[in-house]
C-alpha cells in the first residue's frame, strides 16, 4: 500500500477552554520530522477548538451552538435538528439514553474498578497496611477482592 492509498483522518478535539492559550478560535498540529526540522504529511490532521471563542464568523457561530442548552438558540440548523431530535423526542431520548448506558456498561465497570485499586493502594501506602487490611477496611469482598487483590499483586 503506497502512501497516497491512505485516507485522510481527523482528530477534532473541542475543549470548553483555550488549550494554548493565544486567543485562536483553532489550532491544526502538525507532525514535524526533528532531526530535519521537516513536515511529515501522512493525512492525519489533529485539530483544537478553542470552546471560550465568541467571533462573530463560521467557528464562533459553531462554538456557540456547542454551547447551547436550547436548540432553537443555535446558528446552524443540521445541529440544532440533531440536538432538537435528541433532547426533545421520545425516540431521541431514548437512543441517547442506551447509548450512555452501553458507555456505563463498558467503561463504568473498569473505571470504578481501578478507583478502587488506586483506594486501596492509598491505604497501604499511608496506612502500611497489608493487601488484606486494606480491603477490608475498603468492605470489597468475594470475587472483587480476589480481582483487586491479583491486580495489586501485579
Amino acid at each position: 500500500m503506497g502512501e497516497k492509498d491512505i485516507k485522510d483522518s481527523y482528530v477534532i478535539f473541542i475543549c470548553q477552554h483555550d488549550k494554548f492559550h493565544q486567543g485562536r478560535p483553532i489550532y491544526h498540529i502538525d507532525i514535524v520530522v526533528r532531526e530535519i526540522d521537516e513536515e511529515y504529511a501522512d493525512g492525519s490532521n489533529v485539530i483544537f477548538v478553542n470552546g471560550t471563542y465568541k467571533g462573530d464568523d463560521e467557528i464562533g457561530k459553531l462554538v456557540h451552538d456547542f454551547s447551547c442548552k436550547d436548540s432553537s438558540d443555535m446558528y446552524y440548523q443540521p445541529l440544532a435538528d440533531g440536538v432538537k431530535h435528541v433532547k426533545g423526542t421520545k425516540k431521541g431520548r431514548e437512543s441517547m439514553c442506551e447509548a450512555v448506558e452501553s458507555y456505563a456498561e463498558k467503561y463504568g465497570n473498569k473505571v470504578a474498578e481501578q478507583m478502587k485499586v488506586n483506594i486501596v493502594k492509598n491505604l497501604m501506602s499511608k496506612m502500611n497496611w497489608t493487601i488484606d487490611e486494606a480491603l477490608s477496611a475498603t468492605g470489597i469482598e468475594g470475587a472483587e477482592r480476589t480481582v483487586i487483590a491479583k491486580q495489586l499483586q501485579s
